[in-house]
C-alpha cells in the first residue's frame, strides 16, 4: 500500500508532501499505503509585499497609490549674525577761527617841548615866551608804553585808533605823518597816520588805521617829524615840564589771526556739526527706523590742536540709550594740545531714524581762560573728531533692510529607507515620477529669495550630482512657502534615475543661500528669526525594475512530532508546487527550504527555475485574471527527511519586465 505525501507550494503557497511505502521483496514487518497531506506554507504576495516589508517609508496616497516617502525636519536656518553693517570710519574738523584776546589796553607816548624846539632849554622856568619856528622841522623818535595782554598779535581785521593831543601853546604840523614801528625794527613802519596834518595849540586830533594783515608787538615806537611856525612873535605861556605832546593808541574791532597773548574764554564755542552715513557705497543701504545692536563698538577720538583746554560734549543724536531713550551724549574735558578717547559697547544703544542711514552728531566745546598766562594761538588751530564703528552685528532692524545673502543651513535627508528596493529587488531601477516637497516657514517679515539646490550623494559609487530649485518657486513672501519638484516642473526624475542605474542616493542635501529682502521693502527682521520646515521625498506611481529579483523569506510552522514520525516512515514522495500568477508579466520562480540557521536543505525546483506565464491584461493595463502553474517533483527518502528540520521557505520571483505590478497603483490588486 502506498502512502502519498502532497506538498502544494504556490502563491498562495500550499505545500504538501506525497509519498508511498512499497512492499519489500523479502519478509518484513507489514506495510501499507496511506495519503498523508502535510501543509508546509500558504502565502499570498500582494503588490505591497513585493515593494516592502518594513512599512515605515511606504505610504498610500490618493487612489490607493503606493509610494515611498520619507520626511525630515529641517534644522532652522537662523538669521543669526548675518545682519551686519560694514565698518565705518568718519572724521570731521573745525578751526578755532578768529579769536579774542584779553583787552590789550591803551598805550601812550609823550613828546616834550624842548624835543620839538631844541632852542628851548629843558630848565626853562614856566612863563610867557615867544616860541620861535622850528623850521624845517624836528624829527622825534620815542617808545610807547607796552600793551598789557599780548606779546604779539597778527590781525585779520580791526583798527588802531591813535590820538595826538597837542598840549603846547603853538600849532604843530606832521608833514610826513606819524609812523608807528615795532620796537625791534625801526626801519620799516607798520603804518603811518596824520600825514600833512596840522594840530592846533591845545587841541587834539584822532586818526585810525586798518590792521588787517599787520603784526604788532606789545612794544611799539613812533617816529614823527614835527614842524611848527612857533608863536609868530606873540608871547605865550609855556611850561616845558608840564606841557607835552601826548600820543595814545588803542586797538578796536579786532579780528585776530594769531597771537601770543592772554586768552579769555571765547564768547562762541568751538563746534563740529556733521553727519555720516552707514555704508555709503551701498546702492540699497539699510534705511533705519530702529536698529538694536547685538554687538559692536564705537570708538571716538577728539583731538584738540589748540593750546587751550576745552570743555564740552559730543552728542550723537541718532544713537539712543536703550535704558532711558536719551540721545547719546558724552562729556568732554580735553587738555591743551591733547586728545580724548571714548570706547562704547553698541549693545547698550539703539539707532533710530526715519528711514534714514544718516547719523547726525555735534561736538561743542568752550575754551578755557588762560588767566595771566600767555599762550600762542593761531586761528587755524582746531578740533577734530574721528568716529569708528567696528564689528557691528544687528540684533534687529526695522525699516528697509538692505538685501543680504544668508547661508542656508545645509540639510541632510536620509534615504536609507530606499534599502527596501535593494533588499527586495536586484536589478536596474527606473522611476517615472518622483516628488520632492520642501515646506518652509519663516518668522521674519521680509521676503526671501531661496537660491537652493538639492544634491544627491552615494558614497559607495562616489556619485554626486545636484539639481537647482526652479526659479519660479524661489520667492518666499508669506509666512509659509511650499516648493515642489516633480516631473512637471523639473528634471528631478532624470536626476534620481541617473543614480538608480547603479545605486540609489544614500541621502539628499538641501543647500544654498537665502537672499533677504530682495524687493527692498519695509519690514522687520531680527537675529533670532529663522527659516525652518521639512523636506518630503516621495517615489510614487510607476517604478520600472529591469531584470529584477524579488526575494522573500517566510517562517513556516514547525511540524508536529506525530508528523515527523510519519515522515520517518516515508521512503518515497512527491512534492507538488502550485503557483498562480496574477501579474500581467511572465515571471520565474524558485524556492529554498531552509533550516534554523538559514542553511539550505532543499531547492525547489532542483535545477531549472519554474517559468509562469503572464496573467491576462485588460485595456487599462491591469491584469484581469491569473495563470496557474503546477509542477510535481519526486523526492527520495533523504530529501523528505529534511522537511523535519524545515524552519523557513525563501521564495524568489525574478526576471520581471519593465513594469512590475503594472504601475503599483492598487493595494487591492494581488498576485493570486
Amino acid at each position: 500500500m502506498k502512502r502519498k505525501i502532497l506538498l502544494l507550494f504556490g502563491i498562495p503557497f500550499f505545500i504538501f508532501l506525497s509519498g508511498c511505502f512499497e512492499k519489500p521483496s523479502e519478509p518484513v514487518l507489514p506495510t501499507w499505503d496511506v495519503d498523508l497531506t502535510v501543509p508546509i506554507l500558504d502565502k499570498t504576495f500582494t503588490l505591497k509585499e513585493l515593494i516592502e516589508k518594513d512599512t515605515t517609508y511606504f505610504k498610500v496616497g490618493a487612489g490607493n497609490q503606493i509610494y515611498y516617502s520619507t520626511s525630515e525636519n529641517l534644522d532652522a536656518t537662523k538669521i543669526g549674525d548675518n545682519l551686519k553693517i560694514s565698518d565705518i570710519s568718519t572724521s570731521a574738523s573745525t578751526e578755532l577761527g578768529n579769536f579774542e584776546i584779553k583787552n590789550p589796553g591803551t598805550i601812550s607816548a609823550s613828546i616834550k617841548a624842548y624835543d620839538i624846539f631844541p632852542s628851548l632849554s629843558s630848565n626853562l622856568p614856566p612863563g610867557d615866551y615867544i616860541i620861535p619856528s622850528n623850521a624845517p622841522g624836528q624829527t622825534v623818535t620815542t617808545n610807547f608804553t607796552a600793551f598789557d595782554n599780548f606779546q604779539w598779535v597778527t590781525f585779520d581785521g580791526g583798527v588802531i585808533k591813535v590820538t595826538v593831543n597837542n598840549g603846547l601853546p603853538v600849532p604843530l604840523q606832521f608833514p610826513n605823518g606819524l609812523a608807528i614801528y615795532n620796537s625791534n625794527d625801526l626801519t620799516t613802519p607798520i603804518l603811518t597816520l596824520f600825514e600833512n596834518a596840522t594840530i592846533n595849540a591845545n587841541s587834539e586830533l584822532t586818526a585810525t588805521a586798518d590792521l588787517a594783515g599787520k603784526t604788532l608787538l606789545a612794544n611799539l615806537s613812533l617816529k614823527v617829524t614835527v614842524l611848527s611856525p612857533g608863536s609868530e612873535g606873540q608871547q605865550v605861556y609855556l611850561d616845558v615840564n608840564q606841557m607835552f605832546v601826548n600820543v595814545s593808541a588803542s586797538l578796536e574791532n579786532l579780528s585776530i589771526a594769531s597771537a601770543e597773548a592772554r586768552i579769555p574764554q571765547q564768547t562762541e564755542p568751538v563746534v563740529i556739526s556733521d553727519s555720516f552715513v552707514l555704508e555709503p557705497n551701498e546702492p540699497q543701504p539699510d534705511l533705519i527706523n530702529e536698529v538694536l545692536f547685538k554687538s559692536g563698538s564705537m570708538e571716538i577720538k577728539i583731538t584738540n590742536n589748540i593750546d587751550l583746554g576745552l570743555n564740552g560734549s559730543i552728542t550723537l543724536y541718532n544713537f539712543v540709550n536703550r535704558s532711558n531713550n536719551n540721545p547719546l551724549q558724552i562729556s568732554l574735558d580735553i587738555g591743551r594740545k591733547n586728545s580724548a578717547f571714548i570706547n562704547l559697547d553698541l549693545k547698550d544703544y539703539k539707532l533710530v531714524g526715519n528711514l534714514t542711514n544718516k547719523v547726525d552728531y555735534k561736538v561743542e566745546v568752550r575754551t578755557e581762560d588762560t588767566g595771566d598766562e600767555f599762550r600762542t594761538i593761531n586761528k587755524n588751530d582746531g578740533l577734530s573728531a574721528e568716529i569708528n564703528l567696528k564689528d557691528i552685528v544687528i540684533e534687529s532692524i526695522s525699516g528697509k533692510a538692505k538685501p543680504r545673502e544668508i547661508s542656508f543651513e545645509e540639510q541632510k535627508i536620509d534615504l536609507t529607507g530606499l534599502k527596501d528596493y535593494r533588499e527586495k529587488f536586484r536589478g536596474s531601477l527606473k522611476f517615472d515620477d518622483i516628488q520632492v516637497e520642501i515646506n518652509l516657514f519663516k518668522t521674519a517679515q521680509f521676503t526671501f529669495d531661496l537660491n537652493l539646490k538639492i544634491k544627491g550623494v552615494n558614497t559607495k559609487t562616489g556619485k554626486v550630482d545636484s539639481i537647482e530649485i526652479p526659479s519660479d518657486q524661489r520667492r518666499f513672501e508669506g509666512s509659509s512657502h511650499r516648493i515642489v519638484l516633480n516631473k512637471n516642473n523639473s528634471n528631478i526624475v532624470d536626476f534620481i534615475n541617473s543614480f538608480a542605474s547603479e545605486e540609489l542616493p544614500e541621502y539628499l542635501i538641501v543647500s544654498g543661500n537665502v537672499f533677504l529682502n530682495p524687493n527692498y521693502e519695509l519690514g522687520k527682521v531680527s537675529s533670532s528669526d529663522s527659516v525652518y520646515g521639512s523636506v518630503s521625498v516621495s517615489f510614487p506611481a510607476s517604478i520600472g525594475i529591469s531584470n529584477a529579483v524579488f526575494e522573500d523569506t517566510a517562517e513556516v510552522r514547525e511540524l508536529s512530532e506525530d508528523t515527523k514520525k510519519e515522515i520517518d516512515k516515508t521512503n518515497y514522495g512527491e512534492l507538488f508546487v502550485e503557483v498562480e500568477n496574477g501579474l500581467g508579466v511572465e515571471v520565474k520562480f524558485r524556492a529554498k527550504i531552509l533550516g534554523a540557521v538559514m542553511d539550505s536543505l532543499l531547492s525547489i525546483p532542483k535545477s531549472d527555475d519554474f517559468t509562469i506565464s503572464p496573467a491576462p491584461v485588460g485595456s487599462d493595463g491591469f491584469s484581469t485574471g491569473t495563470t496557474k502553474y503546477i509542477n510535481v517533483i519526486e523526492l527520495n527518502r533523504d530529501e523528505i527527511q529534511k522537511f523535519k528540520d524545515m524552519k523557513f521557505v525563501r521564495s524568489f520571483i525574478y526576471q520581471l519586465p519593465q513594469q512590475i505590478a503594472v504601475r503599483l497603483l492598487s493595494l487591492e490588486r494581488q498576485i493570486q
